[in-house]
């Protein structure tokens, strides 16, 4: 979906969509993953949910979609010029969302307010069978608020003109957005959602299942070096490791090229010789799609800030 498909539906949902509200939280629980517990927030007006769906689709048309330039496939790393794109049933959330789905659906309504959430959600559907698609917003912050902490009391002034101790505990929804899930997507303005989803624990797994995959391949005779050196990689990287550059490093003519562009050794065998860190990285960085040759310069460019990179020396 592309920015302007993103505007599109958000100035749809304005019109005829009737909006649920959920706080949320994490629980681990050993063997069954990430698990979550929602609750089905009422309000006594039933205007001031609507009032706040509408402000918010304005704000986070404003000030989250405007700013970007486009919409990107999620690869770990945000140039804050750009949205992300996961899908919902991305092997990175690791079912977290369809349990996350399941919690919202088997919530109560009347469950007593905690004082603390991880966040909040705000779901809006058509009210119009057949019309329209469903909008979900995601906000990764405590939606309660204690005025009174250990640092300060806070006082309003009462209709005697006395002041009196406010010790009751508030609610903030905020005007912009850290997520909002759309036709199975999720769009990501930050990484506020991987804490929520615990993306940081399945990259750790998805670099490990890189690296076997890259050692698997055979273009690399000292493997247990290179996997030892490449442990220094950013994990993140390895989030989109590459079918035709794997490819690539498997073919001879083609490993000579990627060893003078990207200064990894090869050996007396052809195939790479891995001897630092820093090799590794270049190496790693090839075949995740980090780096590439421009064909008109072939200068080497950085794919996160599409900048001249610079091989790391010694």
């Amino acid at each position: 979906m592309s920015k302007a498909l993103l505007e599109e539906r958000l100035e749809a949902a304005k019109t005829n969509y009737i909006w649920t509200l959920y706080f949320i939280n994490t629980r681990k629980q050993r063997n069954a993953g990430l698990l979550y517990e929602a609750a089905k927030i009422r309000f006594r007006n039933n205007d001031y949910i609507a009032s706040y769906a509408q402000q918010l689709l304005d704000c986070v048309l404003h000030f989250n979609i405007e700013p970007i330039s486009s919409v990107e496939e999620y690869d770990g790393f945000n140039t804050k010029v750009s949205c992300d794109k996961l899908e919902v049933n991305s092997g990175l959330l690791d079912g977290g969302y369809a349990n996350l789905i399941t919690s919202l659906a088997n919530c109560g309504e009347a469950l007593p307010l905690k004082e603390r959430y991880q966040g909040y959600i705000l779901d809006g559907r058509p009210n119009i069978d057949g019309v329209g698609a469903g909008v979900t917003f995601f906000k990764i912050a405590n939606p309660m608020i204690d005025l009174k902490t250990k640092k300060s009391v806070l006082f309003k002034k009462s209709q005697d003109d006395a002041l009196d101790v406010i010790d009751e505990t508030f609610c903030r929804l905020y005007l912009v957005a850290d997520s909002i899930v759309i036709d199975g997507n999720l769009y990501n303005f930050n990484h506020a959602f991987e804490k929520l989803f615990n993306i940081e624990q399945t990259i750790k797994k998805v670099k490990t299942a890189a690296i076997k995959r890259i050692v698997d391949a055979g273009f690399i005779d000292n493997a247990d070096d290179f996997t030892n050196y490449a442990q220094s990689c950013n994990a993140r990287t390895f989030v989109t490791l590459n079918d035709d550059r794997i490819e690539n490093a498997k073919q001879d003519d083609k490993r000579q090229s990627i060893g003078t562009t990207y200064y990894v050794p090869l050996s007396d065998t052809g195939n790479f010789m891995v001897s630092s860190v820093n090799e590794a990285t270049n190496l790693v960085k090839y075949l995740c799609f980090k780096v590439f040759e421009e064909s008109e310069t072939s200068d080497v460019l950085e794919a996160s800030s599409v900048t001249k990179w610079v091989a790391p020396s010694e």
